[in-house]
Order: C-alpha cells, then sequence, then structure tokens
C-alpha cells in the first residue's frame, strides 16, 4: 500500500475517534480488516496485543505496526504520523480556545454525548477481542440457528487469571501481559 494513502488513511481515523487507543481500534479493525480486507481478524488482534505490550500508546503503537507490514518503513512513518496528526492539530485547537469554550453549555453537551460514544467504541474493541480470543465462533453465531458456539478454554482461563491478578494486586501491566504470553505459550504448545 502506497504511504500516502495510509497517512490519509489514519488521519481519517484520528479525526474521527474520540477516547484514545482503544478508542481507534474499531475504526481500525473496520478500515483495515472488514473493508479493505488487508488483513485478518486474527492477524489484527495479534497485532494490537503486541501494540499493547510495548511502551507507548496502544493506537498510535498499533498504527505504527500496521503500517510498517503494509508498505515497509515509510508505511510504518506514515501511519505513525497519520494517527499522530489529528490529535496535535486538534490539541492545539483546543488549547488555545479553551478559555472561552470552558463554561459553554453548548460545548459541555458536545462532551456529554461523546463520552458515551467513546466508551461504547472501547466495549466494541472489547467484543472483538473476545471474538477473536474467548471463542470459538463469532458471538453473532448466538442468534443463528445451527451455528456451534463455544469457548476457548485456554482463552478463558488466562482472561480471568489476568482479570483477577489486576483486581487483587494491581500488578503493572508489562507483568499481566508478560504473564499472559506465558501461559498462552504454555497452553497452546
Amino acid at each position: 500500500m502506497n504511504p500516502l494513502v495510509l497517512y490519509l488513511l489514519f488521519v481519517k481515523i484520528g479525526f474521527c475517534t474520540f477516547g484514545g487507543g482503544f478508542a481507534m481500534i474499531p475504526f481500525f479493525q473496520d478500515e483495515l480488516v472488514t473493508r479493505r480486507a488487508l488483513m485478518a481478524p486474527a492477524e489484527f488482534a495479534d497485532i494490537v496485543a503486541l501494540a499493547q505490550i510495548t511502551p507507548g500508546p496502544v493506537g498510535l503503537n498499533a498504527a505504527t505496526f500496521i503500517g510498517q507490514q503494509q508498505a515497509g518503513f515509510l508505511g510504518g512513518l506514515a501511519a505513525t504520523l497519520g494517527v499522530a496528526t489529528p490529535s496535535l492539530v486538534l490539541g492545539l485547537l483546543v488549547a488555545y480556545f479553551l478559555k472561552a469554550f470552558e463554561q459553554n453549555r453548548h460545548w459541555r453537551a458536545l462532551l456529554c454525548g461523546i463520552r458515551p460514544a467513546t466508551l461504547g467504541l472501547i466495549v466494541s474493541a472489547v467484543v472483538f477481542f473476545a471474538e477473536t480470543s474467548l471463542f470459538t465462533t463469532p458471538l453473532a453465531s448466538l442468534w443463528r440457528a445451527g451455528e456451534s458456539f463455544g469457548f476457548c478454554w485456554q482463552g478463558v482461563a488466562i482472561f480471568v487469571a489476568s482479570l483477577l491478578a489486576e483486581w487483587l494486586w494491581k500488578p503493572n501491566v508489562f507483568w499481566v501481559m508478560l504473564g499472559a504470553a506465558l501461559a498462552g505459550w504454555l497452553l497452546f504448545l
């Protein structure tokens, strides 16, 4: 894929996304997996998992990995700059106009609408990862007659162990991801 096309694609995603890196994941998935078929769902899930365990924002890391995979070094650079450009532009505009709009009821109403939509996008990412790591078939098969549905017991075990570790001990995310990777290596061999 052309680096300029990657840049413009990631600029579009960046301008349409509120809520940070995890809110970008459904947009990445829709554009790259569903619409353009540039990668398989499992391949996309692997890239996002790698983006999660590398230092930095998950959306930026995922864009870098995806761009590099699609067009080499220049693709990685283009995707990274593309996803960062809207944040930079909007951040500068918000900083400039913040005082003027701080108490504006219309601005506050817009933000009240954006917050739940951001939560919905994050939940959408959760559903995508559940489908690719916890279930043997997509969740949509629950509503279709005659299709089998099941759990990937290894994925469920890693999920439950990670969730319990986070709730009980609140370890650094790095250690949770490292433990999950080790468990995956042991359980999926």
